[in-house]
């Protein structure tokens, strides 16, 4: 049996990670029942505002768990101090190599430069406030326009950058223009045609647009149409979702960096008999699934592993400091790299002759070919959307999308229409495939 109580765990999983190495966040542990931490998981975090988006997830969790196809084992906050929630039912076992875990995300945490970057302290503070801004817009205005307003900007969550650059608002003095009939040219013969002179207070006001702009909703939230309490809600959620957006760019990095070091800490451990340990690491093995290649957890887990062995620990705590999946996947996965892990019996050493079906035989996985498909899978799935141009006086935005793979038409038409309801004016996303024209009034009929 597991000895001792909740605080002598995470004290001494505290100092171990101290002997290691390990740097975590200042962390506060709870204990919490099945209803709080599928809420929590749902909502991502304690205290933020409430859409329909939430609950789905939160009945999609309840569910999993229900049927036993998967349980939210723990959350963990990136805040200062970093906050982490075990669920209460978890044999005593189990939460021992949850804390260890956590310590490990709290590591990530606290060096990656990303994640520091957006941490704030006591978050939950934050989050309450925005969650109560909203309540309060709520109350203000319709239910229904409020919750377009929130689905119209989580439509667009993946349109964020966290290095946006505001348009400049620039006026230059009006062209006159006048209208050339066709004989015109015929009544100048026959009188004095003076130029209209250009009136020194006339100016075009327009927008000069920074190359490669392409946080589309910080433009709407900051130019479209919309009430001044509209534009704060907008904003709120904006900073919401570049708060978790370094967390989605290093899913794999985090989970293998906790799992390695949950294994690794627990081998110390005193507070348990062996017995313990050897459930601890069955709940390891249904984490890191191992015929789940791409399971963050495995793949990440024995990446790490691979890479503190070939290069030391020291060259993995500047990795995660500078690095996000994409970056670590196609700097690091080498030919040397998948080889070792081929030899460990980690990573697959065989495919399959065909495919489309695996019974007719397989045949020998060159590591090189391995290691060029694991960063296809890597590459980044997100089109990249910029704002080419606005028109103060039209108040029309142009969207430009110069990828080679065609955008789902459906999807991108929905998505076109959410940034035309909250422009409140003429959107059009040219592409060298098709060109979309958004219609506010058809966002405002969805269900």
């Amino acid at each position: 049996m597991v000895h001792g109580t909740l605080d002598s765990w995470v004290a001494e999983m505290a100092e171990i990670a101290d002997r290691q190495g390990l740097k975590p966040l200042p962390t506060e542990f709870h204990l919490v029942p099945d209803d709080e931490i599928y809420t929590l998981s749902s909502y991502f975090a304690p205290g933020r505002y409430r859409h329909w988006t939430h609950g789905e997830r939160y009945w999609m969790a309840k569910g999993r768990d229900e049927h036993g196809l998967g349980r939210v084992y723990e959350l963990v906050i990136n805040s200062d101090p970093a906050l982490a929630y075990l669920l209460i039912k978890n044999p005593n076992a189990d939460n021992v190599l949850v804390i260890a875990h956590v310590l490990g995300h709290s590591d990530f945490f606290a060096r990656s430069r990303d994640l520091t970057q957006v941490r704030r302290p006591h978050i939950a503070l934050w989050f309450n406030e925005h969650a109560q801004w909203l309540e309060n817009l709520h109350r203000q205005q319709s239910f229904l326009r409020v919750e377009k307003l929130v689905d119209a900007a989580h439509t667009l969550h993946q349109l964020v950058d966290p290095y946006y650059r505001a348009p400049e608002f620039r006026t230059r003095r009006a062209v006159p223009h006048q209208a050339v009939g066709a004989f015109d040219w015929v009544k100048e013969l026959y009188q004095d045609v003076h130029p209209v002179a250009a009136d020194a207070n006339s100016y075009q006001p327009n927008y000069h647009v920074w190359p490669n702009t392409r946080d589309v909703l910080a433009i709407v939230a900051d130019y479209g149409h919309l009430t001044d309490e509209e534009r704060t809600a907008l904003r709120m959620i904006r900073d919401e979702m570049l708060y978790f957006r370094p967390q989605r760019e290093t899913k794999f990095m985090n989970e293998g960096w906790a799992t390695f070091w949950h294994v690794r800490l627990t081998r110390a451990f005193s507070q348990w008999d062996e017995e313990d340990h050897i459930e601890a690491m069955r709940m390891h093995a249904l984490v890191a699934d191992s015929q789940q290649f791409f399971n963050p957890y495995y793949f990440g887990w024995t990446l790490w592993e691979v890479l503190v062995e070939l290069y030391g620990i020291q060259t993995c705590f500047e990795i995660v400091t500078e690095q996000t999946d994409l970056t670590w996947v196609n700097q690091w996965v080498t030919s040397d790299v998948v080889k070792l892990a081929q030899d460990k019996a980690w990573w697959p050493s065989e495919r399959p002759l065909n495919p489309e079906n695996p019974s007719e035989g397989s045949q020998y996985y060159p590591a090189e070919d391995l290691a060029r498909d694991v960063q296809r899978v890597f590459l980044p799935q997100e089109p990249e959307i910029f704002v080419s141009a606005m028109d103060a006086l039209s108040h029309s935005l142009e969207l430009a999308y110069n990828g080679p793979k065609a955008l789902h038409r459906d999807y991108t038409q929905d998505v076109v229409n959410a940034i035309a309801y909250l422009w409140g004016g003429q959107v059009k996303l040219v592409s060298p495939h098709h060109t979309w024209i958004g219609h506010e009034s058809d966002w405002l009929r969805r269900s």
